[in-house]
């Protein structure tokens, strides 16, 4: 029997991504165990703090890959888009399991119409991607700030201090929350953030938990997410950055999609641009976004 020390993040779906993981590498290794290890992160700590540029890198995910390092655990799972695009040198993404929904998801205090957000509609999140894209498609509504988990955020628009809130479809299947009244936002116009809805199970380089997770990894969701995020890499941004990518695969090849804003949210450019190689397709399509949003 093997006994891996699994690092996590405390909140419900934290932990459910976790379990998920843990399911899916007992299935191919039955005489694994595991003990979860719940780790704060700054971002745990400094629950206020908005997503600006004095954000840390790392803010969800630094205390558990020093854990990581530290040798206090043995993997960690973590949501994908929460990892800088910098490899931590020492640790490897062993698996990214197969990727969950993608979009973004508005969800509401009554039945609207997307086309036709009335002027002053207030519209919760803390994104900068989120943000911009609101105000730049749907003009004449408020964006307010909005941190916590996914039932903090929801209750908040409950309460009646919101119209709206922006939440990823991931974490609402996930959690298996079905709001009343939702929208599935269009990915070609809300274009949602590099790697939303994958998981990465993090792991010492050459540590025995990185043969045993391997199994689990899915080319597919890798090979769409390591576009993503060499577009984001290659653009230079942080979580502060309205920046935003998605890749789809047909037949080993990439079909990636992305937006940049400027920095005010006035502007923005978008592509759309294929390829076999996820970091020279990245790269390419940075660099020409980056180009054209400085001429426009």
């Amino acid at each position: 029997m093997t006994l891996l020390r699994i690092g996590t993040r405390g909140s419900d779906l934290a932990l459910v991504q976790t379990r998920t993981v843990c399911s899916l590498i007992h299935a191919v290794n039955p005489n694994v165990q595991f003990q979860e290890i719940i780790i704060r992160t700054h971002g745990d700590k400094a629950a206020h703090q908005p997503f600006d540029i004095h954000w840390p890198a790392g803010g969800f995910t630094g205390a558990i890959e020093q854990a990581l390092l530290d040798n206090q655990i043995d993997l960690a799972v973590h949501s994908y888009k929460d990892l800088p695009t910098a490899v931590t040198p020492g640790l490897a993404i062993a698996a990214i399991p197969p990727r969950e929904a993608l979009h973004d998801v508005l969800v509401s205090d009554d039945e609207i119409d997307l086309a036709a957000l009335p002027a002053g509609y207030r519209i919760g999140t803390s994104s900068p991607r989120r943000a911009a894209q609101f105000r730049y498609f749907c003009g004449g509504v408020t964006v307010h700030a909005l941190r916590g988990n996914v039932p903090t955020r929801i209750a908040k628009l409950e309460e009646g201090e919101l119209d709206a809130v922006v939440l990823a479809a991931a974490g609402l299947r996930r959690l298996n929350i079905r709001p009343r009244h939702a929208i599935d936002l269009p990915v070609e116009r809300f274009v949602p953030a590099p790697a939303q809805g994958a998981l990465a199970v993090q792991v010492r380089e050459g540590s025995e938990a990185e043969r045993l997770v391997a199994p689990i990894d899915h080319a597919e969701s890798r090979l769409a997410v390591d576009a993503e995020r060499a577009y984001l890499h290659a653009i230079g941004a942080g979580c502060h950055t309205p920046a935003s990518a998605f890749a789809t695969i047909s037949n080993g090849a990439i079909r990636l999609t992305a937006q940049l804003f400027s920095d005010d949210g006035s502007r923005m450019v978008d592509g759309v641009a294929e390829g076999v190689d996820p970091d020279l397709l990245g790269k390419k399509m940075a660099g020409e976004l980056k180009n054209r949003l400085e001429i426009e």
